[in-house]
Parts: C-alpha cells; structure tokens; sequence
C-alpha cells in the first residue's frame, strides 16, 4: 500500500471522519424515506424497502411520465432496463428534500394529482405543440 493510501486511510478512520460519516448516512437515509413516502401519497408502487440510493417505482404510463420529466428537466431512468420491469417502471434517484419535493410537484402535476395526493394517478394528456 502507498503512503498517500495510508494517510487516507488512517484519515477516514478517525473519530470525527467516522461521526461525519454516520451523520451524512442518517441524512440520506431520512432523505430516502421523505422520497418513498412521497411517491407513496402518488399511488406509486414501490419496490420493496429501498436501502439504495435510488428507489424502483412503478406509475401508471410511465414511458410518458418520464417523457413529460424529462420536458420539466428531470432525469429519471426507465425501469424496463433492470431484469423482470416492464415500461410501467421508474427509477429515481435519491436527493435532498428540498430537490425531492420539487420533483414530487412536478411529478404530480404530470400525474394529474396537483392538489389530491392520494387520489388516483391520471397522466394529463399531451396537447399538440
């Protein structure tokens, strides 16, 4: 091992490089929850219990919710890509808050649940440009 290797180590290893380590860990998992829990209020099914730093949800039409992000200036991956998904299928990245729940309003504007989280997802159909 380098010297420069050593000194990392030795740095990451340290109680306070520990503590901020646990901090930041804490954080995003509580990030993690706020995204899952807002995906929820939208009817969206979500894989599992997301311990990634993504989250697998599946909405209605979600080709042309991710289409309709996309246009808002939101990357979110196809679902179809991973093994056994289908189009219906989203991955979406973990952020802070304050990104999530601006990602979350859009979301739901595309979905047609602007006001009534908890109701029923609807895309909002496209009117020609």
């Amino acid at each position: 091992m380098s010297t420069p290797a050593l000194v990392a180590a030795e740095r990451c290893s340290a109680p306070t490089a520990v503590a901020e380590a646990e901090l930041a860990a804490r954080a995003a998992a509580g990030d993690l929850e706020h995204l899952v829990a807002g995906l929820r209020r939208l009817d969206a099914t979500v894989a599992g219990e997301p311990r990634a730093p993504f989250v697998l949800a599946r909405l209605p039409d979600a080709d042309v919710a991710r289409g309709q992000l996309r246009e808002r200036g939101w990357a979110v991956r196809r679902g179809d890509t991973f093994p056994g998904l289908g189009p219906d299928w989203l991955r979406i990245a973990v952020r802070s808050r304050a990104v999530t729940d601006a990602f979350l309003a859009d979301l739901a504007t595309v979905l047609g649940n602007r006001a009534a989280f908890g109701t029923r997802s609807r895309l909002l159909e496209r009117t020609p440009a």
